[in-house]
């Protein structure tokens, strides 16, 4: 089973240079919610575009980087299965892929 710990991400879609962290195993489940245009559709996207380059939504990917400062897109997503913990970076501008397992 997939438990996913931590989504971090900055210069995403409206996101800027600061970035965002949504704990993600702070119980046993995790409730997203907000009123419309608060960010609920961001966090699926930055989770979708960490594990597999691309958008929940269908965004294209030029536009997934913060138009304002339209480089440095990071995106990280921690997550355990069974004993074994991973780390995924993904970004672009420069452009980055990294997976990182039991911090190797």
């Amino acid at each position: 089973m997939i438990i996913f710990n931590r989504l971090t991400f900055c210069n995403f879609l409206s996101v800027g240079n600061q970035p965002v962290s949504v704990n993600l195993n702070g119980s046993k489940t995790t409730l997203i919610h907000g009123t419309n245009g608060s960010g609920k559709s961001t966090i699926l996207d930055a989770l979708t575009y960490s594990l597999f380059g691309k958008s929940f939504r269908g965004v294209n990917l030029s536009q997934l980087i913060n138009t304002q400062n339209k480089k440095g897109l990071l995106v990280e997503c921690e997550f355990n299965i069974g004993k074994t913990e991973y780390l995924v970076r993904r970004g672009m501008k420069p452009k980055l892929f990294e997976v990182y397992r039991n911090k190797e």
